[in-house]
This record gives structure tokens, sequence and C-alpha cells, in this order.
């Protein structure tokens, strides 16, 4: 069955559990048929653990490989009252890292022993020179990273060979050999059995801290985990996989202190406050899509030690004072981003490219922003579904940022062209590099013909999964309270998506500032319900018209009239009562 309003898309049911298995679940807990089948089909025979991912299940920070040497470093320096470097990356991950490092050390070091740097764009990811030699001329004796550190082999050889240690904390994949330092804590690890590998940087950097906390006979500083989970969803880590749930226990832990009013960050509060989120009421998408682009917007249109100094402020006029700063950049940011899109896309149409027919995106354009160029990369590479590189020419040296589709290993393209850049880092989806503007022309050509040979790792439609049919007399109260228990909501654990057949509609609307979101009811079997489909008003006619469709769709609830609400819609043709 393929969608009639997101071209290129198609929907399939996904594959049918054991029966048994679903009625077991449905006697053990009383529960309804499409919610036993959700359960059987994302957890198999360990259906209990996705309802109670409990925090206090989480694996022990001491099965992480190299951990009891980097917490005996630690407490070397703690007993010295050494000077501690905390480096942490730029983005949302590592400065919600540098502030669990910087929380967790504070209290147990002399005052002013502890310095923090986040980095800049203009200076690149990971450890700079520029650091080294700072670190070096303020003679710290200890210099301890998160999310960053695993690659920088020759900034901590300089380190050590000035008498300074290094501990890293990162989750990056590790290169071959690796830096020089005290201890390496990373999931990746080849020697690390650490159950879970997808431990965002900050996550690895509580652990840490945590392990350091139990050496010294403390509480485990569980009013961090609002810090934690900020990066773990803004680092799109998979918060189930592998039969692992211990990032969702995270989350839903840390979500469950902030409801309560619980948490380290008051300036995080403060920004979620300003954006109108209510902490009883938090999601996945209100920190992916609301929180951490205005932490980021810092990086990208601003300074993001503004963002780092908001995690960590225990004022409440500066907590309210640097969150109004952050929006000012994320408003410059928009301004600026929207610029640059229009800018990008002038640019296929004036040279007539033709991205679907090439294969790939490829546009330079002069002294771009180079915060931007992700993001503008990454609206290209949706709308075209394509590989997609925007490269910003400097003097001399170009920078560009990389955005892929499908199967496409975009990482693994630069890898194969490492002979032409300076430098290149990244995973699957998205990376960058920078090159000599001599060599870009060249660069260009054989991306194209490595793209070119592997056309049919992303020129495929994107099937979507819908986890379970489902009728509107099933939507309830009770079935709602059984999705929440699901939840938190992320990569690896995505929201429910149903199939609701033979529906017909009334009462439609047009709702939102702009009027672009579709609200009305439908009526299934007789039976009606309201729904609401976001970003979806230029579809009204076609509303109107149909009778007899089927949508795929997400259960919410209306806390205004207290009422099961179907989200987030998308309509499929009438004569597709099933799913195939």
């Amino acid at each position: 069955m393929r969608s009639i309003i997101r071209a290129g898309r198609e929907w399939e049911m996904a594959p049918f559990p054991d029966g048994a298995l679903v009625q077991g679940i449905q006697e053990s807990i009383h529960c309804s048929y499409p919610f036993a089948l959700l359960l059987a089909r994302r957890g198999g025979d360990a259906w209990r653990r996705l309802i109670d991912p409990d925090y206090h299940s989480i694996h022990p920070p001491t099965q992480l490989f190299d951990m009891p040497r980097a917490v005996d470093r630690l407490l070397a320096a703690i007993e010295a009252g050494e000077r501690i470097f905390i480096h942490g990356d730029f983005d949302v991950d590592g400065l919600s890292g540098a502030a669990v490092l910087y929380r967790g050390l504070r209290p147990l070091l002399p005052p002013n022993t502890i310095k923090v740097e986040v980095g800049s764009r203009s200076v690149g990811h990971g450890i700079s020179r520029a650091f080294v030699l700072r670190a070096i001329e303020e003679q710290f004796q200890l210099v301890v990273t998160t999310d960053c550190g695993v690659s920088a082999v020759a900034e901590i050889a300089d380190l050590r060979a000035a008498g300074i240690d290094t501990i890293v904390t990162d989750h990056h994949l590790p290169p071959d050999p690796l830096p020089d330092a005290v201890a390496i804590v990373n999931p990746h690890r080849s020697e690390d059995t650490y159950p879970n590998r997808y431990l965002a940087g900050v996550g690895v950097a509580f652990k840490l801290i945590c392990g350091l906390y139990e050496r010294l006979g403390r509480s485990v500083p569980l009013h961090l985990l609002d810090l934690v989970a900020l990066g773990t969803i803004a680092d799109l880590v998979p918060l189930s996989a592998d039969g692992d749930n211990e990032n969702r226990g995270i989350v839903r832990e840390a979500f469950e202190r902030i409801a309560r009013g619980e948490g380290s960050s008051l300036g995080l509060r403060a920004l979620m406050s300003r954006l109108s989120i209510n902490p009883r009421k938090l999601s996945t998408s209100d920190i992916g899509y609301l929180v951490a682009p205005k932490l980021n917007a810092a990086n990208r249109a601003g300074d993001p030690k503004v963002a780092f100094l908001l995690l960590i402020t225990e004022v409440d006029d500066q907590a309210e004072y640097l969150a109004e700063i952050l929006l000012d950049y994320n408003r410059d940011r928009e301004i600026a981003q929207n610029d640059l899109i229009a800018q990008a896309e002038e640019m296929i149409r004036s040279e007539n490219l033709d991205p679907r027919e090439d294969g790939l995106v490829f546009i330079v354009g002069p002294y771009w922003n180079e915060g931007l160029l992700g993001l503008v990369a990454s609206n290209l590479a949706d709308r075209y579904r394509v590989p997609t590189i925007v490269v910003s020419r400097g003097d001399r040296v170009s920078r560009g940022s990389c955005r892929s589709v499908g199967e496409f290993d975009i990482n693994a393209c630069l890898d194969a062209h490492a002979d032409l850049l300076l430098q290149y880092g990244g995973h699957k989806m998205a990376a960058g590099f920078s090159v000599n503007n001599d060599t870009l022309p060249h660069l260009e050509e054989r991306l194209f013909d490595y793209v070119t040979s592997r056309a049919g790792d992303f020129a495929v439609p994107l099937r979507e999964q819908i986890d379970a049919p489902i009728a509107i007399d099933e939507v309830d109260g009770r079935f709602h309270d059984d999705l929440s228990a699901l939840s938190p909501f992320g990569p690896g654990n995505p929201t429910p998506r149903f199939l609701l057949p033979d529906c017909s509609f009334s009462d439609l609307g047009l709702v939102g500032n702009r009027r672009q979101h579709l609200k009305g009811r439908f009526v299934q079997r007789g039976v009606a319900a309201p729904f609401i489909a976001f970003r979806m008003g230029r579809h009204l006619e076609t509303f109107e018209q149909t009778d007899g469709a089927a949508l795929v769709c997400h259960v919410g609830f209306d806390d205004w009239r207290g009422v099961v609400q179907v989200q987030g819609i998308d309509l499929v043709e009438p004569r597709g009562g099933g799913a195939a």
C-alpha cells in the first residue's frame, strides 16, 4: 500500500510475532490485542523489560574497560588537589558531558582548580592544538575529555610529553593506534564487554562520575540525570538496542525526576519554561526539537560557552539571562539558515542540476557559515532523497558537511577518498571534512563517480513500518496508559504507529499559527473520534473527498479536553484497507 500524501515513501506492516506469545502477554497483563502485539514485536520473550526499564537495573560503571584506572587517577588528583582541565565538544552531547564532569567533580576539589573548555566551530571538533598549549601554559596536571579525545593521538602525546595526564571519555569509534592516555573509557573499544555500546558521550562521562562516587562511598549522583538525558536524546543514540534498555532507563528516570522538580540544571529548567514546556509532560520530542536546537544555536550563531554556562549556573537571574541569549542566537540561526538554503536551491536551479538524476548534491559557496552547513545538507537530503554535501570555500581550505540517505554510508565514502582530504570524520549518516581548495574539483569528480557506482544503496523507496492494526473502539484511556509505559520514545524505540482501516471524516478545519495543521473527526464502523494531522493542512480537500480510507497514526492524549486523540495522521489509498 503506497502513501498518496508523502511521495516516494511506502508503508508496510511489521512482521507478526508468534501468536502464542501475543496471547500469553494478553493473559499476563490483561491488555488489548494491539498492545500485546506491539510488546511481542519489540521485546520478544523479554517483553517485560519494555514496560519496566528500571534505572536501578542499569549496568555498573565498573563494567566499562579502563574505568578502574580512570577512577584511580581521579582519586589521586583529588587527594593532591590537582588542577583539572575538562574538554567537551561544542554540541549538546559534549556540552552536557562537560557539565556533568564539572558538577560531579567540583564538590570534591578545592575552589578554582577546575577549568572547562568546550571548543568552537572555528577550531573544529575535538582537542585542538590551542587547547594543548593552554593546558601546558596554565600548568594543569590532568585533562579529562568528554565526547572527544579517542582520536587525539598527537595532541595527547604532546600533553604527556609536558607531564600532563589525560583521561578520555568518548563514544566515537576508536582508531588504531589509540592515544597514550592514562585511561580511555569508551564502550566501543574492542576489549570492552559493556552491555550497552550506545552510550552517548555524556553517558560515558556520567559513568565515570558514578564510578568515582562509588569508590568514595558517596551516593550515585542521580540529580545529574537531567543533563545525561539531554545529551543522550540530542545525540540520537538508540534508547533501546540489541535487547539493552539502559539509555531508555536513564531518560525515563530523568524525566520522572524533572517532573518532580528535581535535577541539577537550573538553566535547563529556565529554558524549558521560556519554551512553554510542561516538565510534568516532558517528551523526547520536546528535548530533541525544542531544547537541543536552542543550545546548538550557540555553536552555530554565537558562543557555545553561553550554552555551557546555562547548564551549570545556580543563579536564577543568570539562568533567565542566558536562556534569552540562546533564544536570540536561535532567531539569528533561523534567519541565516533559511537564507543559506535559499542560496543553495538557487544554485541548483541556476546551474540546471538534477539531484535525483545525478545521485548527489554537491554545492560550494564562498565563506558560507560552517555552523549551518549540516542543517542545509539535511534539508536538501530530505528534499531530494540523495546524499548531500554542502561546502564552504575559504581562502585556502574548504570545509564540507555531509548527510546521507537510505543505506549509503557517507563516512565510508569519505574514507575512500582520504588521500584528498586534510581531515574527515563522522558516521554512516552524517560526516564532515576539510580539503585544500586546489583539490576540491578533483574531490567532486571522484565523489560523483563513487556515488554513481553505489546508487543502489539509496535509490530505493523509504519503507516505513506499521506496528499493529487497531480499531478505534480499542483506543481508550487504558490503551493510552499502556503505550505510556513504553516511553520515552526515540531512536531504537520509535513512537508506535497503527493502522486504522475504513475511515471517513467530518468537522474538518485548519488550526495553528499558519493554519498548517488539519483537525477534525473520523468515523470507523460507526464509532467517532477526534484527530489532528500535523502539517497536513494543505491536504484538506483530499480528506474532504475521501471515504473508506485507511489511516496510519500515533495515539496521543488531549490534556485540555482529557480525551485520547489520534495524532500525526497519514492518509493512504481508500482501496488499501489492509497493509502490504
